[in-house]
């Protein structure tokens, strides 16, 4: 596929967008799904905004709905409030085209904030996908503007050998890693930064991460192999 052309390489990010938000309609997205088999272009946009996408959800907080919001849906499907078997009318197909529409519409909401806006938004992350060697996932870093920190959630990294560590670096242009200390291989750390995010990550383009012995590295640059590493992507 040839994407020279500037409006080409929109129109593949536009598409790319929405088929990972699930907002392309069906025969769009059969197409292009069948054209990533064989395009690595195609399949790498895709990649691309699924890794955006799923880096979103760590500075978003689980919540749990109230018992109002459940009652709420009862009385607009018109299902009785006390005395119903909750198989019955969670099973009744009413409910699920009514959480289909709300998912679709909180999908649409997030595909028109991240497709077709292209302002600065003051709140917008910067996000990078951390990845092995195997293209995997492994931690996801990411920190809003003006953060002193960054937040650290391990989704896929491999568990640390005993008198090991996992240490995080900023890869500076033309310059030598710089250490941001210390992560665990499990859960979400909370990693310092010297200045507000934007300010201490605006010449760094990617992070990366060593395994180092337990209490860090000696030297104060990577001493073990790197395991991963990835973009800063700017979402703003």
């Amino acid at each position: 596929m040839d994407l020279s052309r500037p409006d080409r390489r929109d129109r593949l990010d536009r598409l790319a967008a929405e088929f990972a938000l699930g907002t392309l309609a069906a025969r769009p997205r059969a197409r292009l799904s069948r054209v990533a088999r064989t395009e690595p272009a195609v399949a790498q946009a895709i990649r691309d905004w699924e890794q955006r996408l799923a880096a979103l959800a760590i500075a978003v907080p689980a919540v749990t709905p109230p018992p109002r919001v459940w009652t709420g849906i009862r009385q607009r499907l018109g299902l009785a409030s006390e005395g119903a078997s909750e198989s019955g009318w969670w099973n009744r197909l009413g409910v699920w085209r009514l959480l289909t529409a709300f998912a679709f519409v909180a999908a649409l909401g997030l595909g028109i904030a991240l497709v077709a806006q292209k302002a600065a938004v003051p709140e917008s992350p910067i996000v990078a996908v951390l990845a092995g060697s195997d293209g995997k996932t492994a931690l996801i870093a990411s920190a809003k503007r003006g953060d002193a920190f960054l937040l650290v959630k391990a989704v896929g990294a491999a568990p640390v050998e005993p008198g090991k560590a996992l240490e995080l670096w900023m890869l500076p242009t033309g310059a030598p890693p710089r250490s941001l200390g210390l992560i665990p291989a499990t859960g979400i750390a909370r990693v310092p930064l010297r200045a507000p995010s934007d300010i201490a990550l605006a010449n760094i383009p990617a992070l990366a991460v060593s395994l180092e012995p337990a209490t860090g590295s000696p030297t104060g640059l990577p001493t073990g192999p790197v395991l991963y590493s990835g973009p800063i992507e700017r979402m703003y």
